[in-house]
């Protein structure tokens, strides 16, 4: 019976690795830095990987310059985003909130607070963050920036800076936490979907493989099982695309 485990265990494991890499996260994290900038495009603070993380995850710059080139400053990206909102303000576009822009390999949420700041959320274009995950983020995010208004609202003086800079130290560690919590909740629904298919499909078997006898009977053995397995395993790769929850 242990042994029986133990192979289960070795089984979910080698899954849950299979479809972490599937998605990219050993390369790219879920997500990648946030940036918190004015409404102008100024970047106040960031939270991002020091390149030399023992995840070998790297700074947003790299990511969106390519590799380690770095042909982008934070600066630039905040001010080129924040055109949006000027955009927004310019047109008839009323009370934006907030804007999503989709990449192959990385994608971004930008969002408006308080009418004056602007929050960056880059993604590795296949994370999914939920609800609960976004007012986490935001909600952290909030509760720095009333807490400390005046240093937010007075980024370049020297004594603001200084305490910004406390704040994003620490908030890197709450930003690391924030991946590894994202990736256990990713592996936990990979292996709550994974057994919720299994059984279905132990059923959905039983079924193919009945009809296929009933309604061809007369077609060779084997030509039935792989037509049967091929039907399966169709199914199967179709139900892993739909989310459960």
């Amino acid at each position: 019976m242990l042994e029986v485990q133990k192979h289960n265990n070795f089984v979910e494991n080698k899954l849950t690795e299979i479809n972490y890499h599937s998605h990219n996260f050993n390369e790219i994290p879920p997500i990648i830095g946030i940036i918190t900038a004015d409404q102008y495009g100024n970047t106040i603070m960031v939270f991002d990987y020091d390149s030399n993380n023992e995840n070998n995850y790297r700074p947003i710059e790299s990511y969106l310059s390519g590799g380690e080139k770095k042909l982008l400053e934070i600066d630039l990206i905040s001010m080129y985003l924040s055109s949006f909102k000027m955009f927004a303000g310019q047109t008839n576009i009323q009370n934006l909130s907030h804007l999503e822009i989709y990449g192959s390999n990385i994608k971004v949420q930008i969002y408006f607070l308080f009418e004056k700041y602007m929050i960056i959320i880059f993604l590795n274009t296949n994370t999914n963050l939920n609800s609960q995950e976004k007012a986490r983020i935001l909600e952290y995010l909030k509760e720095k920036l009333v807490k400390y208004e005046h240093q937010f609202t007075n980024f370049n003086e020297t004594n603001s800076r200084k305490i910004i800079g406390v704040i994003e130290r620490n908030g890197k560690k709450w930003f690391k936490k924030l991946n590894k919590d994202y990736i256990q909740t990713f592996k936990n629904l990979f292996l709550k979907k994974h057994e919720k298919i299994e059984k279905s499909m132990s059923e959905i078997g039983l079924i193919i493989q009945n009809e296929l006898y009933e309604y061809l009977e007369y077609v060779p053995d084997e030509v039935l099982n792989n037509v049967s397995k091929e039907l399966k395993n169709k199914i199967q790769d179709k139900l892993f695309e739909f989310n459960y929850t």
